[in-house]
């Protein structure tokens, strides 16, 4: 399991914002840390897709990604990764 610390998280949000990134791909999701700490720095049309094939673990993390609003952005797709994950334009 990979873990996204604080460090690493101000770091990949400094890089978002300078790209102007408006679409992820976050392969694993963990606790949903990186994929709430991703959908904060982000423009509100932006979108994240978290893959994981457990649903469990993005379930984790929800409760923190729906208090601060940004479900929006996000769209789980369970599968496991190496598979080739469905992602449409």
């Amino acid at each position: 399991m990979l873990m996204f610390f604080a460090d690493e998280g101000q770091f990949i949000s400094m890089l978002l914002k300078i790209m102007n990134a408006k679409k992820i791909l976050e392969v694993g999701v963990f606790t949903g840390y990186s994929l709430l700490s991703t959908a904060l720095v982000l423009p509100d049309d932006a979108h994240i897709i978290p893959i994981d094939p457990d649903r469990e673990v993005y379930e984790t993390g929800l409760p923190f990604t729906e208090k601060a609003n940004m479900t929006h952005k996000t769209q789980f797709i369970q599968s496991d990764a190496m598979e080739g994950p469905p992602i449409q334009g």
